[in-house]
């Protein structure tokens, strides 16, 4: 027990170095105690903003519109890279779509979608998808060139219809690539959902944040960041217990 205790303190080692130099910086007065508070003092205002309420309300907000766009890139991403490599004539209409679109910030279009659908989830969503949807279709699609020919050869050859090639042995054998993209994506997803929160909304984790930034409550500003930073850990964390559950062979 001591001794796993002991690998994962070596392994967080890091975290440790950075909390004593950042406490460290703080009691030397090097930096002003309004813009570089004690961590001492964020835990405490963590503590604070987690009893009154105020991050719970804004988190399942943020969470919802992450797992939204996301899901929604998913469900349209993977079964469009597996077409793509399927079908020339679809891949010869998305291919310039893609490579087009891939360098164009998709925050940019920010702006459009709040005109178009509100300043509420729908336009954050929106953006978080074609974010996401990038990533998720570029790696399904090479995934799935790289599927072993006899394994497609074999299906056809005891007559699996289009439908039975498609999830019995193409989605299966692009799983592991499939899975890359979603690693790619989820943080995407996450940096996303927090900004457009900050340019433009009224609740979400990003709100708060700005809203924070903006009455000069460096503390509870430092928190808000803790509480992200812990978000997207757990999220990193539901993913790799996704990826060990499904794709159990790699």
């Amino acid at each position: 027990m001591l001794k796993k205790v002991w690998e994962k303190i070596v392994s967080y080692q890091v975290i440790i170095w950075l909390v004593l130099i950042w406490e460290i910086i703080v009691w030397s007065g090097v930096m002003p105690e309004r813009l570089f508070p004690s961590l001492f003092k964020v835990v405490y205002v963590s503590y604070d903003l987690l009893v009154t309420g105020m991050v719970g309300e804004n988190l399942s907000v943020t969470l919802f519109r992450l797992f939204a766009g996301f899901g929604l890139a998913a469900l349209v991403g993977v079964p469009l890279g597996l077409m793509m490599s399927r079908y020339n004539l679809l891949n010869d209409w998305m291919q310039p779509m893609f490579s087009i679109g891939y360098p164009i910030p998709r925050v940019a279009l920010y702006p459009i979608f709040v005109f178009i659908f509100g300043i509420g989830s729908g336009s954050k969503i929106l953006v978080v998808f074609l974010e996401c949807i990038f990533p998720i279709v570029i790696n399904t699609y090479y995934g799935s060139l790289r599927v072993n020919h006899l394994y497609v050869w074999a299906a056809q050859n005891m007559g699996a219809s289009q439908m039975q090639l498609f999830w019995k042995v193409l989605f299966p054998a692009t799983l592991p690539s499939i899975f890359t993209g979603f690693r790619i994506a989820i943080p995407l997803a996450l940096v996303i959902t927090i900004l457009t929160e900050m340019i433009g909304s009224t609740d979400g984790m990003g709100y708060l944040l700005s809203y924070m930034s903006a009455s000069l409550m460096q503390e509870k500003v430092m928190a808000g960041v803790i509480f992200i930073t812990i978000l997207g850990f757990m999220v990193t964390v539901l993913f790799e217990a996704v990826h060990r559950r499904f794709v159990f062979w790699k």
